[in-house]
């Protein structure tokens, strides 16, 4: 994976991992299966999460987004459908205004579906928004695509088609674990990966969610208007029940 850049600590109870990873001392995130879905899941929503309403404004991720976030991924793994993806789109950088953001990612998982469906495929997803820091208005998607279903050549078509420019430094695709079998197989240099990549994720987070949930860094969201995170339906609290 690539270095990230590195979001504010929350707290003390840090420890270093023989790999060199920071991690929280206790329960690591990957097992907090504890968690409940948040109030904020909609089923009228094509793609989860709160309704979209462009006079929303929030700085960071609450510990019941945080929480239903968690819970999402930790359902892709059960149903043995692993996020192997990290997609990152810079949709400001696309001509996206920040108002529309939340429907421009909307549109984009939907195009990814669609191409998922018709090869007989399905497509989980969590999704935050985020902004500042010199990078503007951003969206990190956490997914699983089947393995022999690529989207080389696919994503500047579809962020065109929900709306955006394609250009340079606007979409970038890292597989989790270095390469997407990573996911497939499992085993700790995957667990480390997927975790790590999950705790960046949730660095949007207030820092009293980041302390309340223990995570090793929180506080770096920046302000969003609309729908701030989501998951797909798969994936969601009615699912999970």
């Amino acid at each position: 994976m690539a270095v990230f850049d590195q979001p504010r600590p929350v707290s003390a109870g840090l420890k270093t991992a023989e790999n060199g990873a920071t991690v929280q001392a206790g329960t690591r995130l990957a097992n907090m299966h504890r968690l409940q879905g948040c109030g904020l899941i909609s089923p009228a929503s094509d793609w989860g999460g709160a309704r979209n309403r462009r006079d929303r404004v929030s700085e960071h991720l609450t510990v019941r987004q945080c929480e239903a976030l968690i819970a999402a991924a930790d359902r892709a793994e059960q149903m043995g459908l692993a996020f192997n993806r990290h997609w990152t789109v810079h949709y400001e950088r696309a001509g996206i205004a920040e108002p529309d953001g939340a429907r421009f990612v909307g549109r984009l998982l939907k195009l990814t579906g669609d191409y998922a469906r018709r090869h007989n495929s399905k497509v989980t997803a969590i999704w935050v928004r985020e902004n500042g820091d010199g990078k503007g208005g951003h969206v990190h998607i956490l997914m699983h695509l089947s393995l022999g279903l690529s989207l080389r050549g696919r994503t500047p078509k579809w962020i065109r088609l929900a709306g955006g420019q394609s250009r340079e430094g606007v979409s970038f695709i890292r597989a989790i674990g270095g390469r997407l079998l990573s996911a497939e197989t499992g085993g700790a240099h995957y667990r480390v990966n997927a975790d790590r990549v999950r705790g960046y994720l949730l660095k949007g987070a207030s820092l009293d969610a980041g302390e309340a949930l223990g995570l090793a860094y929180a506080g770096e969201g920046g302000f969003v208007i609309g729908k701030r995170c989501g998951r797909t339906q798969n994936i969601g609290e009615a699912a999970r029940r």
